[in-house]
């Protein structure tokens, strides 16, 4: 194990040497971002009830308590991501992303090692906070060839369409996830129209025989006329995973027997439209998912899978100072009758709220297995009215943001949990109310570089989250709160 450790940290020295050395005799461009963050979550259970009853079924949206009963969080962050450009030719870049733990960073105090072997030492120096165990990762690393006819991108790169809802490639300050795709994709442009096609390997299950891969392909076209401030376009993609695959499994049924996904041949089609007409933005996407998910229900017999999402964006610019918009959305959720999968699960980029759907509030209790930026907008229908104003150094921002489920359980009939993705039996009716949440934001540009903000988002919580699927035990909702201060720097 230290054999391993110590060969993975040479690697990377290495590989960074390499690059340093490279800048003497080639142009190399170091860009990244750095941040750090604190956050204090209220009631992260959204219930009145101070007793442990998550494990009363598996249909209950009632959240475990942490250890100590404790039903706040507070935890502090960091977000680290290294993207260095090193110029070859004049038809050729390498281009990389460095990066440690997972989501581009990690938590304080996690993973530390202690003195002795974990046993009981000098008790000033119990804990050894030099880190041994998170070393750095490499994310991307690809090529770029400049022709005369195309570009062409070689390698583990990022992929992003449209507003990035499903597919979305992280570029933003605080984005701790990338969509990315190990293989070739060129770009094709004629005119005002650019053309994308691409074939990548998802995954080979550990193993080099031809039956035991995921592959992708697709293509995507886009037509952008600056002129008229008009975009649009579609993406389509084809994954499949073969039928000898072991590597992916579920219990969805909730039996205690994990089955494999089997084979699996998905489709993506999603629409993009983006339009201005002056100071009025509008934007649209539409992703549908079909095709067939595996044997996520029954062992040996496939399922269907179709889903869909409808993401509308709109804002006007008032004045240089106020800005203002409209952000509506549908996305789909199962109803758990077991004919077909229906859920779909935006990219965990893509967020709505401060709180609502932010983070996976079962990590609070679970953060060894399970980690809290894992948390995705699904079935759900909302509405977000926002404004933002401006002020030299100073942004100012507001939102409401207001959501309803689009699938409930019904008593006596089956339904699907969106929180743990477990299929249950109803014994009363949910409600499809999420609630609404009211969300402030303050953010100072203290140089070109530095990035101060502040913010914090109060949920009034709907009913759905207090369904325990049981007539014995009864949660009332409760409001939960989220503050948050951070900072970051970007080179």
């Amino acid at each position: 194990m230290i054999y391993l450790k110590t060969l993975r940290y040479s690697f990377f020295i290495t590989f960074l040497l390499a690059l340093t050395l490279s800048a003497w005799a080639l142009p190399i461009d170091w860009n990244g971002n750095f941040g750090i963050d604190t956050t204090l979550i209220d009631n992260y259970r959204k219930i009145k009830s101070t007793t442990d009853n998550s494990g009363t079924s598996q249909g209950s949206q009632e959240i475990g308590l942490a250890d100590g009963g404790h039903a706040n969080a507070s935890f502090q962050s960091y977000l680290f991501q290294l993207s260095p450009v090193l110029i070859i030719n004049d038809s050729t870049s390498l281009f990389g992303e460095i990066t440690t733990g997972y989501g581009r960073g990690g938590r304080f105090g996690d993973s530390s090692i202690q003195s002795q072997e974990n046993s009981f030492g000098n008790a000033l120096y119990l804990h050894n906070t030099t880190d041994t165990s998170n070393g750095l990762i490499l994310t991307k690393l690809h090529m770029i060839l400049y022709s005369d006819t195309a570009t062409y991108i070689i390698g583990r790169h990022s992929k992003h369409w449209g507003l990035g809802a499903i597919m979305n490639n992280g570029e933003q300050l605080w984005d701790r996830h990338s969509s990315t795709r190990d293989g070739v994709t060129m770009k094709l442009k004629i005119g005002n129209f650019q053309l994308s096609p691409y074939w990548a390997k998802i995954s080979s299950a550990n193993s080099l025989t031809r039956a035991t891969k995921v592959k992708e392909y697709g293509l995507s076209a886009l037509y952008n006329n600056t002129e008229k401030d008009l975009s649009f376009g579609l993406h389509y993609n084809k994954k499949i995973n073969d039928a000898h695959n072991q590597s992916i499994k579920t219990d969805i049924n909730n039996t205690g027997t994990a089955y494999s996904f089997g084979r699996t041949d998905i489709k993506l089609v999603d629409l993009y439209l983006r339009k201005a007409f002056g100071p009025i933005n509008i934007a649209f996407e539409f992703p549908l998912i079909s095709g067939e998910i595996g044997d996520i229900y029954q062992n040996t017999k496939s399922t269907k899978y179709k889903a869909k999402a409808i993401i509308f964006e709109s804002s006007y610019q008032v004045n240089e100072s106020w800005k203002v918009g409209v952000n509506l959305g549908h996305v789909d959720g199962d109803s758990g009758s077991g004919s077909s999968f229906e859920a779909m699960f935006l990219n965990p980029n893509y967020q709505i709220a401060n709180l609502m759907f932010r983070y996976n509030m079962r990590a609070v209790s679970d953060p060894d297995n399970l980690n809290i930026y894992d948390s995705y907008v699904t079935n759900a229908r909302y509405a977000k009215l926002f404004g933002e104003f401006s002020y030299h150094k100073w942004l100012f921002s507001g939102a409401l943001i207001y959501a309803t489920a689009l699938e409930a359980a019904k008593n006596g009939q089956s339904a699907y949990n969106h929180t743990n993705n477990k299929i249950f039996d109803a014994n009363t009716d949910q409600s499809t109310d999420l609630g609404h949440e009211i969300d402030l934001g303050i953010d100072y540009q203290w140089n070109n570089e530095v990035k101060l903000g502040a913010s914090m988002g109060y949920h009034f919580v709907g009913n759905y989250y207090a369904f325990t699927n049981s007539s014995g035990v009864t949660n009332n909702a409760d409001n939960s709160f989220v503050g948050q201060l951070n900072a970051a720097m970007e080179f």
